[in-house]
């Protein structure tokens, strides 16, 4: 806003006598002397401007009842703030202030004062002037303590001084009687005051994210407390007293060093929320019956040993609704324990477990991945048989294997899954890569880091494998040593065990390699399990149709099989698919509408079924990757194996796993195959004057585009794709999106109206933070490329954000000559900025409202996909 549009919007409310003035979002830097006459002003709104200073005539509005200064530039008030005797709300969140005037004290009738964001260290000392302030706000600052003066605020009610670093509270706190939330999150206390007993009011405390060793007895007192989060401290006990605060409905004492419960927490009857994770706790004390108001009750990460008969009647007879008990020393399958929505099926198990006859498992999953021709299924022999052969043919797809082997006297069965490592059979290794196995990459020794694509392997192993082991395998040790930056790699992935070097023409390193084996798979607590005999029955049912080359069953077939065992409620049946899918017994996805009534017991008809498409040069050079449902007679020309009610089942596992999406809009059924679409990229057009922005990353991995088209292939702009690229259109822009599979980036680039590209620019933000989030351990950096610079000049985004989180309000780019300014940037590529937003800022609520409404534009179209 220019000075003279200014000048005529205050001239405008002058002459109108207006009580309400609004000036936010106005990029403004100074305030005009003439802002004195505004003297019928009530309300005055200079919220998301430039603001420095305030001029002294802002004194002159002597009716002013609420004055807004949120995210602005104020390094300092001026004294004639105090002038304005009738402010009752004074809003000063996300400034630079290092200090405020005495004469705030003059502030009399202030009932709401929001402090902050800013960097602030000392409080005035006529605050205990303030005597009818209701609501304080001073988060996000720099106070160490707190002064005496403080014991004047007699009217206080909420007060919230979390992200400081407070290490102690003066004892005037317990003069603050209205005082009735108090948030002392995120500081440095190591103890709560005796005189915090005085606040009998007080209905909500939070000290989480301290140092809190011990709490005080006076906090008995307290009687009017309904919550109290004391997570992240290092409580080590509770003291007898906690049974005093009989109104506590939520009590969060996660992550501390608690070993157990004191009896009196039965007194707490009318807790409905008991949050224990991440402690020491290993028994519960019996009076936990007495909370039977109880619905949820998180004891993740302690060290149960059983389940008490106590918290089993809360379940059985009250109210608990909700019971995480994982990450204890609890005999439950994962399956089972990872339900805490259903407290009743942990609980039923349980008892089963305890009464009902169980047989060991001594079984595992053990995956052989890695590049193709580097000796995987030539390891296998050696390993298994002791055998070596020349030349050895290529994995066709997946080869599956048993190895018996003895650990610790036991019998255990190892099934060896031999994947081949050919690029077309990368796209379906995400079929079957489960958590609870052992990994083994097998590298070429001749070949380098790159060549062997360690890290592409590593990281789709930490996404589907979770913190499964792995063992890193140097095969042809004698042609060549492993050359491999292993302290670098066992820093990144804290799941590898080991780097062995073999030779399968010599033998050489397998009995190493044997011995680690055997040593991972007894530390799989899961192999040794004893599961329920009618399990047993069960898959050995499935295993046997598997041996007389079944491809498949109904899921009915197989709820007949369950109910023939007594396996008889639903529940109890999806766990126990869900138990075999991750054994490798079967593949189920029951999760999946459209796939959970087909159970898969070979899994090479399923790939033999996507490779026939990826394969089909029909479909590849001819349609252009498009595919019609009506070519898969032709494409799977095996009507016994792969009959026509089935073709459905494989064009649907495909778009799961996103290597495929239906077209919109086609009268035949078509679906799209990324990575079957033409190398070449298209003509694009123009792209000058674009709003350009680029993720740079570690490891690029080879599907993000593909994912990226299958989530928003609804915007694609008339059939503009290729199998590293697409054009989307959204209301009157266009964006360019390419991959540069050599250099590790995506390239970005967005055309339209000014005023709705960075809406657009969120939109695809979104879905690629969504793709982000389901690689585990993906490092990516995003970059802004600055406007009209040629060559182009990268931004780190974040480094941008940083500099607007620390104020500064300018910064010369590295290949610039000339200084930038942070907001004006930041404003060019996103609207809304998420940048110190408080819970109830509308630049918050805008940006989520944009999220939902890309998730809802995304599941609109994509109904089935992965939620």
């Amino acid at each position: 806003m220019t000075d003279d549009e200014l000048l005529q919007i205050i001239q405008q409310a002058i002459e109108e006598k207006a009580e309400t003035l609004d000036l936010s979002f106005k990029k403004l830097e100074t305030l005009p002397p003439q802002i004195e006459q505004l003297t019928h002003l009530r309300y005055l709104d200079l919220r998301n401007n430039k603001l420095t200073t305030l001029p002294p005539q802002i004194g002159k509005l002597k009716k002013l009842t609420s004055l807004n200064l949120t995210d602005n530039q104020l390094s300092a008030l001026p004294p004639e703030i105090g002038q304005l005797n009738n402010l009752s709300r004074l809003h000063l969140s996300y400034n630079k202030l290092t200090n405020l005037p005495e004469e705030i004290g003059q502030l009399t009738h202030l009932s709401e004062l929001y402090l902050s964001h800013n960097f602030l260290e000392t409080l005035p000392t006529t605050l205990n002037h303030l005597v009818n302030i209701n609501r304080l706000s001073l988060s996000y600052n720099q106070f160490t303590s707190l002064p005496p003066q403080i014991k004047g605020l007699i009217s206080l009610s909420w007060w919230d001084l979390n992200n400081n670093q407070l290490t102690t509270l003066p004892p005037e706190i317990g003069q603050l009687k209205s005082l009735n939330q108090l948030d002392l999150g995120y500081n440095q206390l190591t103890t709560l005051p005796p005189e915090i007993g005085e606040l009998y009011r007080l209905t909500s405390l939070d000290v989480s994210y301290n140092q809190l060793i011990s709490l005080p007895p006076e906090i008995q007192f307290l009687i009017n407390l309904d919550s109290l989060t004391l997570s992240n401290n290092q409580l080590a006990t509770l003291p007898p007293e906690i049974g005093f605060l009989s109104n506590l409905i939520s009590l969060n004492l996660s992550y501390n060093q608690l070993t157990s419960i004191p009896p009196e927490i039965g007194q707490l009857t009318k807790l409905i929320q008991f949050r224990l994770s991440h402690n020491k706790i290993e028994t519960l004390p019996p009076e936990i019956r007495c909370l039977t108001q109880l619905t949820s009750l998180m004891l993740k990460n302690n060290q149960l040993l059983a389940l008490p008969l106590e918290l089993i009647q809360l379940v059985q007879f009250f109210k608990l609704t909700q019971l995480d008990v994982q990450e204890n020393l609890l005999t439950i399958p994962p399956e089972i324990i990872w339900r805490k929505d259903e407290p009743d099926l942990i609980v039923n198990f349980y008892l089963h477990q305890l009464v009902e006859k169980k047989h060991p498992l001594n079984e595992a999953k053990v995956l052989l991945v890695g590049e193709g021709s580097v000796g995987k299924t030539s390891l296998m022999r050696r390993l298994l048989y002791d055998t070596f052969t020349a030349n050895q043919p290529k994995t066709d797809g997946i080869n599956i294997v048993p190895w018996n082997i003895d650990i610790g006297g036991n019998n255990v069965k190892l099934n060896i899954w031999d994947f081949g490592g050919q690029e077309i059979y990368h796209a379906t290794h995400q079929f079957f890569l489960t958590k609870r196995s052992l990994y083994i990459l097998v590298l070429n020794n001749r070949q380098n880091e790159e060549q062997n694509r360690v890290e592409y392997w590593l990281k789709l192993i930490q996404t589907f494998g979770g913190d499964s082991p792995i063992i890193i395998v140097g095969n042809r040790r004698d042609e060549h040593l492993l050359d491999l930056n292993q302290p670098c790699l066992r820093d990144k992935y804290k799941n590898i065990t080991a780097f062995i070097q073999t030779s399968c023409k010599t033998g050489d390193g397998f009995p190493e390699l044997k011995e680690k084996i055997i040593q991972e798979i007894s530390q799989l607590k899961e192999v040794f399990e004893e599961v329920r005999v009618e399990w047993v029955s069960v898959k050995k049912q499935l295993e046997n149709l598997k041996g007389r080359n079944w491809d498949y069953i109904p899921y009915s077939h197989y709820q007949k099989m369950c109910e023939a065992q007594k396996i008889i409620d639903d529940q109890s049946q999806r766990i126990l698919i869900r138990f075999l899918h991750d054994l490798g017994v079967v593949l189920n996805f029951q999760e999946d509408t459209r796939l959970e009534d087909t159970t898969i017991l070979n899994p090479t008809w399923v790939t033999k079924g996507v490779y026939k498409i990826l394969n089909d040069n029909t479909l590849m050079t001819h349609y252009k990757g498009i595919l019609l449902t009506g070519m898969l007679e032709r494409i799977l020309d095996n009507p016994l194996r792969y009959p026509k009610e089935k073709h459905q089942f494989i064009i649907d596992m495909m778009c799961k796993f996103e290597l495929c999406f239906k077209l919109e809009g086609s009268g035949e059924d078509e679906y799209l195959i990324p990575d079957l679409l033409p190398k070449a990229e298209q003509y694009t057009g123009e792209w000058e004057n674009a709003l350009v922005f680029q993720y740079h990353y570690q490891i690029l991995p080879s599907n993000i585009i593909s994912r990226f088209m299958v989530k928003l292939n609804h915007l694609i702009y008339q059939q503009t794709y290729w199998r590293s690229g697409v054009v989307l259109a959204y209301h009157q822009n266009k964006a360019l999106i390419k991959a540069d599979r050599e250099d590790k980036k995506i390239l970005i680039a967005i055309q339209g109206l000014e005023e709705t590209r960075p809406e657009f620019r969120q939109i695809i933000r979104s879905i690629f933070e969504l793709i982000h989030q389901s690689i585990s351990g993906i490092q990516v950096s995003e970059y802004l490329v600055l406007p009209h610079s040629n060559p182009a000049i990268l931004i780190d985004y974040q480094y941008l954000l940083n500099l607007k989180k620390l104020g500064e309000e300018s910064f010369i780019p590295h290949g610039s000559n000339e200084r930038v300014r942070v907001n004006e940037l930041l404003t060019q590529f996103d609207q809304y900025p998420r940048i110190h937003q408080s819970p109830s800022s509308p630049t918050l609520k805008k940006e989520k409202n944009l999220i939902a409404k890309t998730v809802k534009l995304l599941f609109s179209h994509n109904s089935s996909d992965e939620k």
